[in-house]
């Protein structure tokens, strides 16, 4: 489920058709967001690996590995957080049932429960 599938899901009457499509367009941003941290950060990693393996001294090698594992943790992280509000905090949300006691849905949460432990278990 997506943001934009739980707005949906939960503001039927078209009042608040707005946040729909805002949340739409930030879901779209944060996958090329996603995309350009990958891109970027897999260039950057190239680009101290080889100054790491052309460098002269050991205090330059030690620098380049410092930032090599800085890029690398920094690279994990963002991809993190960006696959946890795309895929799963929406799931989550509708799983506690978050949406039931502000829009009265009483059968809330059950399918993505289920879709989250299905999706936990492939992995």
């Amino acid at each position: 489920m997506t943001w934009s599938q739980i707005i949906q899901e939960y503001l039927q009457d078209g009042t608040d058709n707005w946040l729909s499509q805002l949340l739409g367009v930030l879901e779209w941003v944060l996958w090329v967001a996603l995309i350009i941290t990958a891109a970027a950060g897999a260039i950057y990693a190239i680009y101290v690996g080889v100054k790491m393996a052309r460098a002269e001294s050991s205090d330059q090698r030690e620098e380049a590995k410092k930032r090599l594992i800085n890029i690398i943790v920094a690279v994990v992280v963002t991809i993190a957080l960006i696959l946890f509000f795309n895929l799963l905090l929406p799931l989550i949300l509708d799983a506690t049932g978050v949406f039931e006691s502000a829009f009265g849905d009483p059968g809330a949460g059950g399918e993505s429960l289920a879709v989250m432990a299905k999706t936990l278990l492939r992995i």
